[in-house]
């Protein structure tokens, strides 16, 4: 430990742009205890979206700006001088480049607790060269992080990592920030942007356009549903590089104007607000995502596959739906049984807000982060270089 009295840690990542990972950390690193944390960050690539909030809550954040390829040894030694200047107690890192980079970087300067944050239950794209080195740098690795319960048999299976370096953390999302409709009128002026009107069933669906997130099945579903609840409109939030083969997929479909490709909103807790069910249709990879959280914060139930982490987040039939992934007829099921009737999906809404704030709330998710923290501080460290 540091002479000072507070715990020094230093999070590595390659950037703050806007996503689940990048977000938990800028909503986690800002609300340590101050008393007995000194946090930083440490951007390997560009600062992203979410670098001036970080700094504006009072955290030092700096961008090394080396995009990768080339730029990786003027990262190495920029880190190096960082680690070093700051003399952290420990350095999590998160992201394959910041992982390798900050490993070797903080065993070959300093004594630090070396922590890798796993936010995944699969590997879509993991190269034989991101094989070798996690294999490599395990033995300087001192613990591992993840988000939900549900990861340790990948963590331990596919990866090697001894059970013994795993801890969890779950993320969580503060309830104050989303204000439950509970059958309340909508916002008027959101939806008729969206153009819903005051009777439709909305059932939303916020994530990236990308093939693993399975957009496809959830608008197959979005025809069943459509057949038997005509009042029902499908909200597409998020963007990505799919959008134009499943806005296609829409027309051949014959979905019309009740599939609303929204793209990238700001306004996430008033998008919410509109919805009566939410929908993810991940086939792998989730772990504890945030979009379902903040559904749940905002008093609506969701339907959702049933993979990674998510079977801990949802209660089946309370404050939810589990279906299997690449299934639309049993997707547009659960749609249907959360939303019809519309009482329902405003108890199982109730029952959702009531499970965040027991459980996943940011509060929680904090204050598990510091106790961890505190401890892994205070163990031996891995072999160093």
């Amino acid at each position: 430990m540091n002479d000072s009295h507070r715990t020094r840690v230093l999070f590595v990542v390659p950037n703050l742009a806007v996503g689940g990972a990048e977000r938990h950390i800028a909503n986690v690193v800002p609300r340590l205890d101050r008393e007995r944390f000194e946090a930083r960050v440490v951007c390997i690539k560009e600062p992203g979206a979410l670098f001036d909030p970080v700094r504006s809550a009072g955290i030092e954040a700096i961008s090394l700006d080396c995009p990768g390829g080339k730029a990786i040894p003027k990262a190495f030694w920029k880190l190096r001088r960082e680690i070093k200047r700051f003399r952290p107690d420990v350095v999590i890192t998160r992201g394959f480049n910041a992982e390798a980079i900050g490993r070797v970087a903080t065993a070959t300067s300093t004594s630090a607790t070396k922590v890798v944050w796993k936010r995944n239950c699969g590997d879509l794209h993991r190269s034989i060269t991101e094989r070798v080195v996690d294999r490599l740098l395990d033995r300087i690795t001192d613990r591992y992080f993840g988000v939900a319960y549900g990861q340790v048999p990948y963590l331990i299976n596919e990866l090697g990592i001894a059970g013994d370096k795993i801890r969890i953390i779950r993320n969580g999302v503060d309830p104050q920030e989303f204000v439950p409709r509970d059958g309340g009128p909508r916002n008027a002026a959101l939806a008729a942007e969206f153009g819903i009107g005051p009777n439709e069933r909305v059932v939303g669906i916020l994530a990236v356009l990308r093939p693993e997130k399975d957009h496809a099945t959830f608008l197959r579903a979005a025809r069943v549903v459509s057949e038997r609840l005509p009042d029902a409109r499908f909200l597409i939030v998020g963007d990505g590089p799919c959008r134009a083969e499943l806005e296609q997929l829409s027309i051949e479909l014959g979905l019309g104007d009740r599939a609303i490709f929204a793209g990238m909103r700001g306004d996430v807790a008033d998008v919410l607000s509109l919805c009566d069910a939410t929908v993810l249709t991940s086939y792998t990879v989730e772990c504890c995502p945030h979009a379902l959280l903040e559904a749940m914060a905002a008093g609506v139930p969701s339907v959702c596959t049933a993979v990674g982490g998510v079977p801990e987040m949802i209660e089946e039939g309370f404050t939810g739906h589990l279906v299997s992934p690449f299934d639309p007829h049993g997707l547009a099921e659960g749609i249907v049984r959360a939303i019809d009737p519309i009482d329902r999906a405003r108890e199982m809404g109730r029952a959702a807000r009531t499970r965040l704030e027991t459980n996943f709330s940011l509060e929680r998710s904090v204050r598990e982060a510091e106790r961890v923290l505190q401890e892994v501080a205070r163990q031996p460290r891995a072999a160093k270089f």
